[in-house]
């Protein structure tokens, strides 16, 4: 019963904030990569620099506009069967979390998995495709736009660094 009802407060703060911004969800507007304050931090140049990111619990981070898109690798995917069934998000937007937090319980056909934070940080979105999670792309399974805070990511992995570690 608690978790119907705290999907029931997700989906109204979804429908809420994403009201009519799908430009910004499809890359169509046009803004700074990185947060003015975060241009100088480490782990957000790595991000820059080449593309998604990974860390060893397989939570893959992307560069977006103005913040980190934080979810589960292509790898997580396809352990619980290549396709999400439900995206359980554990926090709300604006909310701050701390590194090993639960962030979210994705379930897929076969199985679930449950992201946690890579480090501490500020959820500044939710992906408006968890309602229909059938949508996503296995490789583009993101949960929430974050915020990250200074110096806590440790080594990211790239993706050539990844496949090599999960074979």
């Amino acid at each position: 019963m608690k978790r119907v009802f705290f999907f029931i407060q997700i989906l109204f703060l979804i429908a809420l904030f994403s009201g009519g911004n799908r430009d910004i969800e499809a890359g169509n507007v046009n803004m700074s990569s990185l947060p003015s304050q975060a241009r100088d931090q480490a782990y957000y140049s790595q991000l820059e620099q080449s593309g998604n990111r990974y860390t060893k619990d397989h939570v893959w981070l992307k560069n977006g506009d103005d913040h980190i898109q934080v979810g589960i690798s292509y790898f997580m995917v396809s352990a619980i069967g290549n396709a999400i069934v439900s995206i359980s998000p554990a926090k709300a937007v604006d909310e701050t979390f701390v590194r090993g937090e639960l962030l979210a319980e994705i379930e897929g056909a076969n199985g679930r998995t449950e992201l946690h934070a890579p480090c501490a940080g500020v959820v500044k979105g939710i992906n408006p495709m968890i309602e229909n999670p059938y949508d996503m792309q296995p490789n583009q399974v993101w949960v929430y736009k974050c915020h990250l805070k200074r110096d806590q990511l440790g080594n990211l992995m790239s993706e050539q660094e990844y496949a090599q570690a999960i074979q």
